[in-house]
Formats: structure tokens, sequence, C-alpha cells
């Protein structure tokens, strides 16, 4: 069965979602925000979400191993404060609402500043619904 993309089924709300998404990769910066959509990926299982986050971040520079390494990110020394606090928020905004506790807040916010940590929790909630659209419409990547 054929399932139609929501970028022609819903051009509109496909523009917006794209737009805000720009929004939040220029606040983040490039690399924190393809490391927090690829984990988010690879939490929902999006096939097309992970190779293309895979492919953006290795077009950015990021060793192999690193964007390897994203999915034990926790027992990794290769990410850095900043991206283990993302990477964190990812983890418990992912499948499902979880609660950020007190000190991972305080954390981000530390690092991050309140505009980017606000921009980092609508960064996660963004790339879970293009893993919704991903996987609902079937998209796969390409061979």
């Amino acid at each position: 069965m054929h399932r139609t993309p929501v970028r022609q089924a819903s051009p509109e709300s496909y523009r917006h979602l794209v737009a805000l998404d720009r929004r939040l990769r220029d606040s983040l910066g490039p690399v924190l925000h393809d490391l927090v959509n690829l984990r988010a990926s690879q939490l929902n299982g999006c096939a097309y979400c992970v190779d293309l986050h895979s492919a953006h971040l290795e077009q950015q520079g990021l060793p192999a191993r690193t964007v390897h390494g994203v999915a034990a990110w926790q027992e990794s020394p290769l990410f850095d404060e900043e991206q283990r606090v993302a990477l964190a928020f990812t983890e418990i905004l992912t499948g499902g609402v979880g609660a950020v506790p007190d000190d991972l807040w305080e954390t981000a916010g530390r690092l991050l500043g309140d505009e980017r940590r606000a921009d980092l929790l609508l960064a996660v909630g963004t790339i879970n619904t293009w893993n919704i659209a991903g996987i609902t419409t079937q998209l796969r990547p390409t061979a």
C-alpha cells in the first residue's frame, strides 16, 4: 500500500515544519542539531532519518566513529558537555514525555542559555514529529 508523504499531502504544513527546523538548526548549530536528530531517530527506529542525519554529520566533518558512537554516547569519550546535555534531553523526551530532572535543566541553562535550551526542547519535539511522519508514511532511505 502506498502512503502519501506529508510533503505531498500537506505542503503548507510541511513548509512550516521545515522553517521551524531551520530556525532550530541555526540556534543550536548544525552538529548539535543533527546529533539530537540522529539520537531521537535511533530511539524511534526511523531508518530514513537515521540515514539522513548520519550523512549530514559526516558531511559536516564529524568522524564516522563519532557518528556511530551516538548510539552509546553515555559510555563514549567522544562527546563534549554540551553534546551530552543535548543527548540526555533527547533521550528523556523521546518515546514519551519525560520530566527533565532539575540538575539537567540547570546544566543545560548554564551551557546553552535560556533560548538555546528552549530551542533544544523544540528540536527534540520537531524530530519526533519528523520520525512519526517518516515511519507512518513508510519513508525509506535510498539504497
